[in-house]
């Protein structure tokens, strides 16, 4: 496939992924809030039986607290989803609870308090199921998608493009639902580098490994291996790199560098100092001297290795993943660290497709259910 080539298909493919990952979120949350409105109007009845006449008369407090449970509901699923949402605070809470005592004043002590936190618990827990739920079938769908995009008479059948772009697919579609919903790991999003990466083996029809076994890219956004540092930095550990004085902001430059230096060579062993002597092609019996008794060749020595490797450009190695040999489907699969591979035999596996208002596109359906049994039936009054 010619470079050109490659890098349209990837990045259309990434864009194709992004769009279609963002329409179906959009669809099951629309459903999911379908499934709450349903399930409040299970636990929280809106008429009541007076049990002097017998008459269903209207409860205005059943109508106030399934309306508490939908703004509730809503605003946990829209904030779980990556939506502007309100926050719930106990400010809201107490607010609620004020218009409760007002429409029922015979409530006794704190059963109005009391109502309106079960119906806020049970309204976040559903929001979190009917969350989890959606990520989960949403994992299926991306599967299923790639194999419709990227379909058997692709690319002339060139096998090793076919199913590079499928699982490119997939992982650009997971990539967006999980930043979408927070649930994506420290270094794990999609990078332009990364899509260069995918460009490159459909050019050269090498796959070559992108992916680590922990699901962490091996490259960095800036094209260069994912080091240790680069983990530890990701995962906010402390002290891993030094902080810089207010006495350094008012001196030169030399005097910084020089300061730096004289002070990695005081924290070095002998051991070390030794290495750092050889490395530079200095003397290394003089790893006993400090730094103000080295001659001044072998300062000057150490000096310029310091520069050499710790020069910005030399911080970063250039990516250069380790060339996968195996078939078509199994090297497309480890490229990207994917658990099985995409067959179009998948596309028989389809269950409950529908076609859907959006160009002839294809969209899995899916009911998003919520929990039961949360808790009982609330009445208030």
């Amino acid at each position: 496939m010619q470079a050109a080539l490659a890098e349209a298909v990837a990045r259309t493919t990434r864009e194709q992924a992004v769009t279609d990952a963002r329409n179906d979120l959009r669809e099951l949350r629309r459903r999911a809030v379908e499934a709450g409105r349903d399930r409040s109007r299970k636990i929280i009845k809106t008429s009541r039986i007076d049990t002097r006449s017998g008459e269903i008369r209207y409860n205005p407090a059943g109508r106030l607290l399934r309306d508490w449970y939908l703004h509730v509901y809503m605003n946990a699923l829209r904030a779980t989803l990556g939506e502007p949402a309100v926050a719930v605070d106990a400010q809201q809470v107490e607010d609620m609870t004020g218009h409760l005592r007002r429409i029922r004043p015979d409530t006794k002590g704190l059963n109005g308090l009391h109502a309106v936190g079960v119906v806020r618990d049970v309204a976040a827990d559903d929001a979190a199921h009917a969350s989890a739920g959606i990520v989960a079938h949403l994992g299926g769908v991306a599967a299923r998608r790639a194999v419709l995009h990227a379909s058997d008479d692709r690319f002339d059948g060139d096998q090793l493009a076919i199913h590079v772009t499928r699982h490119w697919y997939q992982r650009c579609y997971d990539d967006h639902v999980h930043g979408a919903t927070r649930s994506r790991q420290p270094l794990a999003d999609v990078t332009e580098a990364e899509e260069h990466q995918v460009a490159l083996t459909l050019g050269s029809g090498q796959p070559r490994r992108l992916i680590g076994k922990d699901g962490i890219p091996l490259l960095t956004a800036h094209g260069t291996v994912l080091t240790n540092l680069d983990r530890r930095l990701a995962a906010g550990e402390p002290g891993l790199i030094s902080s810089i004085t207010e006495t350094e902001h008012h001196t030169d430059p030399t005097a910084v560098l020089r300061n730096r230096i004289t002070r990695t060579w005081s924290e070095l062993g002998l051991g070390d100092r030794g290495r750092w002597l050889r490395l530079a092609g200095a003397e290394p019996t003089s790893g006993d001297l400090a730094w103000s008794e080295l001659n001044a060749a072998a300062q000057s020595k150490l000096i310029r290795l310091y520069l050499d490797t710790h020069r910005p450009d030399q911080l970063g190695v250039s990516f250069d993943g380790e060339v996968i040999n195996n078939r078509p489907q199994l090297a497309a699969m480890v490229m990207f660290n994917h658990r099985r591979q995409l067959d179009a035999r998948d596309i028989e596996s389809m269950k409950g497709e529908v076609e859907a208002d959006t160009g002839g596109r294809r969209i899995v359906d899916s009911e998003i259910a919520i929990r039961p049994t949360v808790g009982p039936r609330l009445e208030h009054g």
